[in-house]
């Protein structure tokens, strides 16, 4: 059974590639339906389950990046606060964002912090 499968699935038209020529065989006909079970089984349903988790699963990560996406638009990644809040303030979410509590300050500040020496930490 196993090598049929591995045999089978490699095989560019199915198991019939791999096994020999049944012309004349009393067990014909046995191995039609046996050929045809193996192409609608193995091929089109389990192939297509196999692609369907693939697909799935790239669906379901494309929706993280959506979320991580729309959270970095609608609210400050340093405080969390949303952007609903900031649309009261005067000066708004996108001066927040780029000027008090810019990432990119954050992330020299953090690599400044890393490449100090441990004993000038105060």
């Amino acid at each position: 059974y196993l090598f049929h499968m591995y045999v089978g699935v490699r095989a560019g038209g199915g198991i019939g590639d791999e096994i020999e020529d049944p012309a004349g065989d009393p067990y014909e006909m046995y191995r039609i339906v046996f050929d045809i079970t193996f192409f609608f089984f193995v091929i089109v349903i389990l192939l297509a389950i196999i692609q369907g988790l693939i697909i799935d699963a790239f669906g379901e990560l494309r929706d993280q990046q959506e979320q991580v996406r729309e959270d970095m638009e609608t609210k400050c990644f340093i405080c969390g606060i949303g952007n609903d809040y900031f649309d009261t303030t005067p000066h708004g979410f996108e001066t927040h964002t780029l000027q008090e509590h810019n990432l990119a300050n954050y992330l020299f500040f953090l690599m400044y912090l890393i490449n100090k020496d441990e004993t000038e930490h105060t």
